[in-house]
Order: C-alpha cells, then sequence, then structure tokens
C-alpha cells in the first residue's frame, strides 16, 4: 500500500515505482515511501493565486520552525521556479508579481508542479514518514477558457484539496453592492463564477475538498474605517473570526466560526448567484469550507508593494484545514493517563 501519488498528475501509484506509470517521468527518490499532499490552485486572472503561492510558502517555512522542521524544495527545478517566479519578484524586488502565462505558452513554468518537503510525520499506518506539499497553479485565462481541453486539467479530480481564490470586487453582484465604499478598481481580472463553471465540466463526478477563498481581504476590512453605518459595525466586530488572524494556533472551533461568518457575509453583500453556485457543485457541506485570507494586507500602488511591507493575514488556514485532518503541523494527542 502506497500513500504517494504522482506528482504531475496527482493519479495514485503503487509501492516502489520509480518511473509514474501515468506520465513515463522518473519519480524523486524512495518517492512511494512517502505521503503526498496534492493541493490545486484555482482563481480567475488577477485572484491572487500567485501572490498567495509565495506567501503561504515563506509562512509554511516559520510554521515549520515551531514544530522543529523544515520546508524545503524537494529538487532544483521547484527551487529555481518559486526563486524566480515567486520569491524574487514579492521578497526581493517588491514589486507586483507578472501574470501567470497561458498553459500553451512556451515560457509556461507552471506546467510542472512545485514539490516541497514538509519534514516526518505520522501516515494513516502509523509509521512515521516523510510528507510533501505538491502544489500546481494554473493561469487564470486557462480556468476561464471552456475551449481548453479537459484532459490538461485532469488533475482536479484527483487533487485533495482545491483552493478556489477570489478577489470579491470581481464578483459583480458584490461590486455593485459595495460601489462608493471601496475605491474603484479597474477591470483587470476575470469573473470566478467562470471558473466554477469550469471546475464543474473539469471535476466530472469528483469532488476533492473545496476551500473558498476570498482574496484580498483587506479591501473588505478597510470597510471597518468608516465612520459610521451598518459596514463599520460589521467590519469592525472585533468579536468576529474574519477579524482576527490565530497566528500559528490552528483552532477548529475558530475555522467552524470563520465559515459561517464568511458565508453569510457573502449572502449579505449579494453574492447569492456565487454561493448558489458553490452549493450546486459541492452540495455536501463537509466538503467545502469557506475561508478569508490577504497575502499582502495592504493593497499594491501600481507594480509596487505598500511601504508597509508584507503582512499576510490567515493565509496557511486553507493549507492547515487539510493538514489538521492528517496530523500534520498538529502536536502530539497527550493521553489523559499521562
Amino acid at each position: 500500500m502506497t500513500y504517494a501519488r504522482c506528482p504531475h498528475t496527482f493519479r495514485p501509484l503503487d509501492a516502489g515505482d520509480t518511473v509514474s506509470p501515468h506520465t513515463g517521468l522518473e519519480l524523486p527518490a524512495g518517492w512511494t515511501e512517502g505521503v503526498t499532499h496534492c493541493i490545486a490552485m484555482a482563481g480567475a486572472r488577477a485572484s491572487g493565486k500567485s501572490l498567495y503561492t509565495a506567501v503561504v510558502i515563506k509562512q509554511l517555512e516559520l510554521l515549520a520552525h515551531r514544530f522543529k522542521r523544515q520546508i524545503r524544495p524537494l529538487d532544483d527545478s521547484t527551487r529555481e521556479r518559486y526563486t524566480t517566479h515567486y520569491e524574487t519578484p514579492l521578497y526581493v524586488e517588491m514589486r507586483h508579481m507578472a501574470p501567470t502565462p497561458t498553459s500553451s505558452s512556451t515560457d509556461a513554468y507552471q506546467r510542472d508542479p512545485l514539490i516541497f518537503t514538509l519534514g516526518n510525520w505520522p501516515a494513516p499506518d502509523g509509521v512515521d514518514r516523510p510528507h510533501y506539499l505538491v502544489l500546481r497553479d494554473v493561469a487564470g485565462e486557462d480556468l476561464e477558457n471552456h475551449q481548453v481541453p479537459v484532459e490538461d486539467l485532469d488533475f482536479f479530480r484527483y487533487a485533495d484539496l482545491i483552493i478556489f481564490l477570489f478577489d470579491p470586487l470581481k464578483v459583480p453582484q458584490i461590486s455593485t453592492y459595495l460601489s462608493g465604499l471601496i475605491p474603484h478598481q479597474a477591470s483587470l481580472g476575470g469573473n470566478p463564477q467562470d471558473v466554477l463553471d469550469n471546475l464543474q465540466r473539469v471535476l466530472g463526478d469528483a469532488r476533492p475538498a473545496l476551500a473558498v477563498t476570498i482574496s484580498k481581504f483587506d479591501t473588505l476590512q478597510k470597510l471597518a474605517t468608516l465612520p459610521e453605518g451598518e459596514w463599520r459595525a460589521i467590519m469592525g466586530n472585533e468579536g468576529s473570526s474574519f477579524r482576527r488572524d490565530t497566528g500559528w494556533d490552528y483552532d477548529t472551533n475558530d475555522q467552524i466560526m470563520l465559515n459561517m461568518e464568511i458565508e453569510a457575509l457573502l449572502r449579505h453583500i449579494k453574492a447569492d448567484d456565487l454561493l448558489n453556485q458553490i452549493e450546486m457543485l459541492y452540495p455536501d457541506e463537509r466538503r467545502r469550507h469557506f475561508f478569508a485570507v490577504s497575502a499582502l494586507g495592504e493593497s499594491p500602488t501600481g507594480e509596487h508593494l505598500s511601504r508597509q511591507g508584507i503582512a499576510p493575514f490567515r493565509t496557511t488556514d486553507p493549507l492547515r484545514w487539510h493538514f489538521q485532518q492528517h496530523g500534520v503541523f498538529e502536536k502530539p494527542k497527550v493521553s489523559e493517563w499521562q
């Protein structure tokens, strides 16, 4: 029995495989002895997938230190692509990242997965094994385009988790409802509902866990600074889960509250079409969860980041929703008799 899957297709592997039967590509040494966590990023253009990827890896590195583990690129390809396309633009040059190229582009660096080591953790058989995070990013244009062959996106069907990021101001109903409350933004991003339509086509009858994630949540948090009115009361409520970051402590009860609050917030701002679409795609509430994140903490000015720096908000929550079910980044449970 193996807990490993092909890093390109996310399909299961057999114990002892050294070459993926699904791609013919050589697998990393000892790959089938470990546990893979296959994560697919989904979102329309300008939804913040690349920003989120860049920041969440840095946040996981800090989280791992608390558990005496290290997050490291597994291979030179991951190291080079993460450094060049994610880390350097954001953390070294402090500028907005370039859009992810379409899969048909010659420079489509995201065609190969990003693979990171997570250290050793218990596997389902109780044996400590190496765990790996496999991240696949996809250009927003590909996810909005219903002409992209299903085979090119087939890995979504076999993912452990799909992180569906959407900019709330790119949902037409939300944008209309908040018109005048939030400064107008140039319409560069795509409609997240087009992505959900395409996901339905790609997934067929498969239903990987879905993290429905508001990106750029800092834009909504600014409503708490309004001089008066319902939005100051709603977004300024210090008791709300979406107002506080639990830091490195993942709390299941807090996540339950956050899930309900974000869904209620979306209903309040008239995102009914989006929510109804999600409910039709994922009628089983146990397979979906609502999150709110901000990779930067402050919107960029043009191509440059805020001078206040990068202040991530709840970025690890979607991943930890998955990880906590597998005992990764969880403290061992101590028997009540000890």
